[in-house]
């Protein structure tokens, strides 16, 4: 398997969101609120990988239209978000960057695509679900696509990036993996399975990818960068931070497995854009 790590913009949030600060009203208001001088900008990171039985999309990053020039864009952005994610997220999304735009770069048509997987349903993950639609399959865990009618989500995944494409939406099954025991086996022979990792959303995936001797996690947002489950922080951004604990020593374990090859957070400004092969 090769894994593909694309840049598909950015977001420009309070130093909080990734390290720490208690998760409920009142910490999200001042995340929103927070000046821009005090704000960091970290990478939206989506995943092209091409496995033996087809080419797969984990998340789409952000769509073009939040960002027609490729640039800060206030009134665009706010004709694709509500005015309150678009204040907490500022997002951009420089010219040829859009994932359709780096896909096409590297002869990939969104209907070569066998599956676009979703980890969670949060618009950075899948307002550009629009540009890959095509896809022959897209792909999101049932538990993320129920409990997305929960206040708490509904005000932060808004639904019109999503609900209008047709999901094949999967139940997990009890496994002996990861930190909620459920795992979506995606072609039943372990090479792609999704991992229920909670306390950012009730649903979220982690997509664990098998090679020979080797593999890789693609740990969407239950962490912001290794230094979250290496020192214990808990990102300052979801809904149940015991969950979130349970999600980071998973992934710390899973982290001092020699055959791991890298874990990859979805935020981290550390994850370049390249290639890595297993």
């Amino acid at each position: 398997m090769k894994i593909h790590v694309l840049h598909c913009g950015s977001i420009r949030v309070s130093e909080t969101v990734p390290f720490g600060g208690k998760i409920d009203l009142r910490s999200s208001g001042r995340q929103l609120l927070t000046p821009a001088e005090k704000r960091i900008t970290l990478p939206v990171c989506v995943y092209l990988v091409e496995h033996p039985k087809g080419l797969l999309l984990v998340d789409t990053g952000w769509c073009r239209e939040i960002s027609p020039d490729g640039v800060y864009d206030e009134k665009a952005v706010k004709r694709v978000l509500p005015g309150y994610l678009a204040a907490f997220y500022r997002p951009s999304l420089p010219a040829g960057m859009a994932v359709h735009e780096q896909l096409a770069d590297m002869g990939v048509r969104p209907e070569d695509l066998e599956y676009v997987i979703l980890s969670h349903l949060d618009p950075d993950h899948t307002a550009g679900l629009r540009h890959v639609c095509r896809a022959r399959r897209i792909l999101l865990p049932e538990d993320e696509y129920f409990w997305s009618c929960r206040a708490v989500y509904k005000v932060r995944q808004p639904q019109k990036l999503w609900i209008e494409y047709p999901m094949e939406r999967r139940f997990y099954r009890g496994s002996p993996l990861g930190p909620n025991h459920w795992v979506i086996d995606l072609f039943g022979d372990g090479s792609v399975q999704l991992v229920n990792v909670p306390g950012h959303t009730d649903g979220q995936a982690a997509t664990l990818l098998r090679g020979r001797d080797r593999f890789v996690i693609l740990a969407a947002d239950a962490a912001f960068s290794p230094r979250n489950w290496q020192e214990g922080i808990t990102p300052g951004f979801g809904f149940d931070r015991w969950r979130q604990q349970k999600s980071l020593i998973w992934l710390r374990e899973m982290a001092e497995d020699p055959r791991c090859a890298a874990i990859l957070c979805s935020h981290d400004p550390a994850v370049r854009p390249q290639t890595i092969e297993i």
